[in-house]
């Protein structure tokens, strides 16, 4: 009897502890381009860590993109998140048939939602929504997302389709206008998992871009990537290369007046 007592004392505790974890527990995030339908908990908290290396054009061209990004779980499937986004690109320029180096600097804030309409593991396949604008001194951004992912056994795959809209102010003479720049970006990434803490992902994203309504610039990136996730903690790293361009590419088959040769990033998170 005493031992029956033992067991159940420890199984409630033990029942206690993860009830109480539970919350801290990171999102389980595989790819670090490909965004998937899961949403935090109500009251979970998350802070990610975005670094983008960008290299690769005609001339010198280096960017790096910065991103502090704060999440919140609001409940009944929605999330919301805000950013400080910060921005450093060096590249050539050209004056009077003299080539220099310029350096450029741009920050920015970035809010978004998220809504979690299906879920991969309980629907046939999980489904989300998500929104996002972005406020700058130069720039005004409007972004929308549709997710769709599954998870069957030790596999994950998911899917984005993409649409943006940029703004940009400017001048013709005295007179102020609006430049417009939409972008229909799509991605598709295949994971696997060697252990819950382990995986490593192939991610596809086919990016274009239009002006005035005709598409100019479009290209394929494709790559691999590693993710190592934690009770509270998650750290994903991803080589992006462009292998083909379709529209705008230059001499080298690739498209490198709008798009780099290579993208690097690594994304980190600790949730609290």
């Amino acid at each position: 009897m005493k031992q029956k007592t033992t067991i159940f004392r420890n199984l409630a505790i033990a029942g206690l502890f993860l009830l109480i974890s539970a919350p801290s527990m990171a999102q389980d995030r595989m790819f670090t381009y490909t965004y998937q339908s899961t949403v935090l908990n109500k009251g979970q908290r998350e802070l990610e860590v975005w670094n983008t290396l960008r290299t690769g054009r005609q001339d010198y061209y280096a960017r790096i993109d910065h991103r502090t990004e704060f999440e919140m779980g609001l409940g009944k499937n929605l999330q919301t998140a805000f950013y400080l986004n910060l921005t450093s690109k060096t590249q050539a320029v050209e004056l009077n048939a003299e080539k220099s180096l310029e350096t450029e600097n741009e920050i920015s804030f970035s809010n978004e939602w998220k809504y979690k309409l299906l879920d991969p593991v309980a629907h046939p396949v999980g489904l989300a929504l998500y929104g996002e604008y972005g406020i700058g001194s130069s720039e005004y951004e409007l972004e929308g997302k549709l997710i769709l992912d599954k998870k069957i056994k030790d596999f994950t795959l998911a899917a984005n389709a993409v649409y943006e809209l940029e703004l940009k102010p400017g001048y013709d003479g005295s007179e102020k206008e609006w430049e417009k720049e939409t972008k229909n970006d799509y991605y598709l990434a295949l994971g696997y998992s060697f252990s819950p803490k382990f995986h490593i992902a192939m991610e596809n994203a086919f990016k274009n871009v239009f002006e005035d309504g005709t598409l100019n610039h479009s290209a394929l990136y494709s790559g691999l990537g590693v993710a190592c996730v934690q009770d509270n903690f998650w750290i994903n790293f991803t080589v992006l290369p462009q292998v083909a361009s379709f529209k705008g590419e230059t001499n080298s088959s690739l498209n490198l007046n709008e798009f780099e040769k290579v993208q690097i990033r690594l994304l980190f998170s600790y949730v609290f």
